[in-house]
Parts: C-alpha cells; structure tokens; sequence
C-alpha cells in the first residue's frame, strides 16, 4: 500500500513524506468538557516534502460552518443541527499555506451544533476530506485540480452532567416584516427588511409544483442519469423521496426568508440550519434572476438547493455543474445526497 502511495505522489508531481494515514495532510484531534460547553482543537499537518495550500472551506479553520464532524452516543448519530453554507468555488483568500512539515491549529464547539443532552461515551468523528493545491497549481488558480487527502480520525469522550451543557441556537433574531399565505403552498414570511422579497415570493411560489414536476421526471432517462448517475431503483426511490420531502415541508410549514443572513460573506449565495425553517438570504443570490435556468444561477435554484438541507436532509459534497456531473459518473450514491446536484436536475425539468 505504502508503495503505491508513493507511486500516487511521484504521478501527480506531489513528492510525499506519507504519514501516518497514508496521505500527506493528516490531522490530529482532541475533545473535552469545559464549563457548559464541548470544545475540539484540530491539528493540521503537512508531511509531503513541499509547501501546499490548504483549503479552509468546510474545515474548523473556517469556524463551524459546515458539517466537518459527525457525532454520536453509544454508537447511534446526533442529529447535526449546525449551519450550511452555499458559496461561489473558493478564492484564494480561502486558502492558508501550509509549509512543509508545518502544522496550523483550530478549535470549535461542537456543542454549537450537535445536541448534547444525555450522558454518556460519545464518538466524535472528522467526516470530511481535506483538499489542497501545491504551491504551482495555486498560481495558476487551478482550482478544478483541488486533491484530496483523506482523513479518518475519531475521539471518544465521556460525559457527564450533559443537561448543563449549552443547546444549538440560530442567529439572527429580527422582526418579521409580513407573511404571504399561498394556495395549496403554505405560507412565507419575511424578516430583515425588504431587498427584492417579490421575487423571492415569486421563485418559491414555483417550488410546490417543481418538485412535483422534478419527481414525477424520475426514470431511467438522460436528465436522470447525467445528474444522478447510473440508475437504480432504489437511489431513484430515495431521489423521489427527498422533492416529496422538500414539497410537503414547504406546503405544511411557514418557511422564513432572512435579508442579509449575519452570517453571510461576500462570496455566499445563502444558508440554513440543518433542522430550520429559515434561509438567510446573501449578496450574491440578489444578482441572480428568479426563475430557473439550465445554464446558469437563480434565486428558484438556490431556494431549492437551501430547503434541500432541513427538509430533505441532503448534504454539500460537491458544487457546481460541471463537478455535479462529474460526481454521478464516478459516486452516483454520493451524487444522491448532493444538494446541488437536486437544484440541477430540478431545473432542467422546469
């Protein structure tokens, strides 16, 4: 294995000091209870023979944006009830350089987003791969050549007294500004002040009757098979699942739409909660137009994408249209959990 490792890095010009887990960023992680709080500290580690560019993005160096742990009590998971971020592909400011043999650390409380309420051992559990660029790649921002260094690392920490420990809350209080209650649609309400809501309204008035369209298009067909992969019934059943899901959410629930999240950066679309009911509009999704479009962005695609996260229970693995395709051809089942491969396929039905 060692040898083919090695291999791997000779072939893609990356020149390996293979650590301990076989790839050259590892990480090292703790966790513990302090006062009313579960903080873990994250080690980054560079062992290849080279400098590398380390993308923050979905990692703790961005704080806890992301779902970059998964947790769990006596072997069954915590429901993550953290943020979810849509953003453009990453910028160079998203990156830190990693010097070679160089470390770089962060902390985050987990407690923020898992809750953490019956004692216990629990098994805390890094859940993503992190990506990177060599020093050459980085000046020549080729981003769609991102690697991957995969990371399998877990604690295990005893709790007690868990019901002194804080629970997840959203940000952003505001006063709603009004609710528009919609046929055979539910209903949708407005906070943080007035920046281009009719059109807000006018894209989620058509996610009712998209997903039924973008359902009903399930089968073993092109649109099918280029944004999910090959088929299969049982991911089509699940595919099916989740715009039923996302529909009688959306008609059985008052869905909330926050002006300029405070969480927002200047490169985000939106984001949700994993178990909310708001999406916290940003910058970037005012620009787009408001229906759908096969070719480009749109404030119905983004809608769409974000309730795909509380209602659906779909994860960001990959954005964009063309890593979208690229994803069902190669991990169809991933393709299937994929929030933005949901927006593409929705839209090109529309």
């Amino acid at each position: 294995m060692k040898t083919l490792l090695s291999l791997f890095c000779l072939v893609t010009y990356l020149t390996c000091a293979l650590s301990a887990n076989g790839w050259p960023v590892s990480l090292d992680m703790a966790c513990n209870k302090a006062l009313s709080a579960v903080a873990c500290s994250f080690e980054f580690t560079n062992n290849a023979n080279e400098d590398l560019y380390l993308l923050k993005r979905n990692t703790p160096l961005e704080g806890l944006r992301s779902q970059f742990v998964s947790v769990s009590l006596d072997g069954h998971p915590l429901q993550y009830e953290g943020i979810i971020m849509y953003s453009l592909p990453p910028t160079k400011d998203e990156f830190v350089l990693l010097k070679a043999g160089e470390s770089i650390s962060a902390s985050v409380q987990i407690t923020d987003a898992f809750s953490i309420d019956t004692d216990g051992l629990y098994t805390v559990q890094y859940s993503r791969p992190l990506q990177y660029l060599s020093v050459n790649e980085m000046s020549a921002m080729s981003l769609d050549q991102l690697r991957e260094s995969v990371v399998r690392k877990s604690v295990h920490i005893h709790l007690e007294d868990t019901s002194l420990l804080l629970k997840p809350k959203e940000e952003g209080d505001a006063e709603i500004e009004y609710t528009v209650h919609l046929e055979a649609c539910g209903s949708a309400t407005f906070k943080n002040g007035d920046v281009n809501n009719s059109q807000t309204l006018d894209a989620h008035k058509r996610l009712c009757s998209g997903c039924g369209k973008a359902k009903d298009g399930v089968g073993n067909n092109n649109v099918y098979r280029t944004w999910f992969g090959a088929y299969t019934s049982s991911r089509a059943n699940t595919v099916k699942g989740v715009y039923q899901d996302i529909r009688d959410d959306i008609t059985s629930k008052n869905c909330i739409y926050y002006n300029n999240g405070p969480l927002c950066r200047s490169n985000s679309y939106a984001y949700t909660y994993m178990t909310g009911t708001t999406v916290y509009l940003c910058t970037i999704y005012y620009r787009d137009p408001t229906y759908c479009s096969k070719t480009g962005e749109s404030k119905e695609g983004t809608l769409l994408h974000e309730w795909s996260h509380p209602y659906g229970q779909r994860d960001d693995v990959v954005y964009g249209r063309s890593n979208c395709k690229n994803l069902a051809k190669s991990k169809p089942d991933d393709a299937v959990r994929n929030a933005d491969t949901y927006l593409y396929y929705y839209c090109d039905l529309q």
